[in-house]
């Protein structure tokens, strides 16, 4: 099955400038979906995973601490893991009202 010149000659006039830098600028954003699709599915370092352990440990955030403790049960801690750990934390921190403590009289 060879190409003939015409077939070839045929192509290579439907190929333009424009659509070579469409298929350039497509293949850059599968390569950097790629890129981050890898980094998402490796497992976290020692110190994040130390932050985590802190996490399961501190009382302030319920949701957070059973979260945290949850992750910790499992063999290994993947990126995309700990930084929905990390939103959830930054979520609960902002949305959570601390109230003055109340002095036992007042009861």
């Amino acid at each position: 099955m060879l190409i003939s010149k015409d077939q070839f000659l045929k192509f290579k006039s439907k190929i333009t400038l424009e659509s070579v830098l469409k298929m350039g600028i497509m293949l850059i954003v599968i390569f950097i979906l790629f890129v981050a699709s890898f980094a998402l599915f490796r497992p976290i370092s020692i110190e994040k995973y130390q932050h985590v352990s802190q996490l399961s440990l501190q009382a302030t955030y319920p949701h957070t601490q059973s979260f945290a403790q949850h992750l910790q049960a499992q063999p290994q801690i993947l990126m995309h893991e700990y930084l929905r750990l990390m939103r959830a934390y930054a979520y609960e921190a902002k949305h959570v009202k601390e109230y003055p403590a109340m002095a036992i009289e007042d009861e």
